[in-house]
């Protein structure tokens, strides 16, 4: 269920950067084009966008690799006991080392 936690933050930091732009929209495309407020919040705009994009990426990663090592391990009792060969083991006397 970790992956779930990112995925959400994700999709937060997605839209909260899509509202930057917006607002970066505005001051610069208002009456007295604000370039340079503009300008710092369209960065700040990517870097939340682009955090949001990573961690959208991470929890795909994380439920994928969740997802193919409940397989694997599904799958290997079954091979692996067709391969080795029978062990007992005939007695549990610890030696001391000398």
């Amino acid at each position: 269920m970790r992956f779930w936690t990112r995925e959400v933050a994700g999709w937060v930091l997605v839209a909260l950067g899509l509202f930057v732009f917006y607002k970066c929209y505005g001051l610069l495309t208002a009456d007295d084009h604000r370039l340079v407020e503009g300008s710092a919040m369209t960065v700040v705009g990517l870097i939340i966008f682009r955090g949001g994009i990573h961690l959208l990426k991470v929890a795909v990663a994380a439920q994928v690799s969740l997802e193919a090592l409940g397989r694997a391990e599904a799958d290997r009792p079954s091979a692996l006991a067709s391969r080795l060969p029978k062990r007992t083991v005939t007695s549990n006397v610890h030696r001391p080392v000398s």
